[in-house]
């Protein structure tokens, strides 16, 4: 399993990369080069035998001025050269790019939007059976190993039977959501957030 660590690090660097050169004012590339170069050197620390990563090379990064736009056009190529090479290192350990979105703590569950049906309880039910198929969904597109996987996916299948119990304990499921958050690769703290905000719409505040 690739260091959940390493991953978020290289993400962010990716990210920075990207929204920096979304920018219309002269910016430099050297904070974010030497970012990159970090985590470039971590990776090839954590993976020596790994041929392929070793031959990425750092980057040396600019400092942009407005009365020199030579330097700007430069400290943009060492942007998109950082992307780039932020994404062959992806590239080379199954890393799927489009996972590359900001992804923090105030993560929010986005809605879901369904067919709307005359029966109300129907209609909840339908509603709550997608969303928790999209939680698995989304642990089944993680960085996990397949064990770690599982376990996550069973948590969320306890949490939904608890919720659903006519007995909920609440403890309990305060208990689930701890223990979600606790997985790496960004997920336990995506999957703990939208198992929150399950809560919530069933009337359980499981805010910590």
């Amino acid at each position: 399993m690739i260091d959940s660590y390493l991953v978020r690090s290289l993400k962010r660097v990716h990210d920075q990369a990207a929204e920096t050169l979304k920018m219309k004012e002269p910016t430099s590339s050297e904070t974010i080069a030497d970012r990159f170069n970090q985590i470039l050197e971590e990776f090839q620390e954590e993976y020596p035998e790994n041929e392929r990563l070793h031959k990425i090379e750092g980057v040396e990064g600019t400092t942009a001025s407005i009365t020199r736009m030579h330097s700007v056009e430069t400290a943009n190529e060492d942007l998109r050269e950082i992307k780039l090479r932020t994404e062959q290192i992806a590239d080379l350990f199954d890393i799927d790019v489009a996972d590359f979105e900001q992804v923090d703590e105030a993560t929010e569950m986005r809605p879901i939007v369904i067919q709307q049906n005359t029966d109300v309880n129907q209609e909840t039910e339908v509603s709550q059976s997608i969303e928790y198929t999209q939680i698995i969904d989304q642990v089944d597109q993680a960085m996990l190993d397949n064990e770690e996987a599982e376990e996550l996916k069973e948590l969320i299948r306890e949490f939904q039977n608890e919720i659903e119990d006519a007995n909920t304990d609440e403890s309990r499921l305060r208990d689930l959501v701890g223990r979600a958050k606790q997985y790496g690769a960004g997920i336990g703290t995506q999957v703990g957030v939208k198992l929150t905000m399950a809560g919530l719409q069933a009337g359980y505040d499981l805010i910590p």
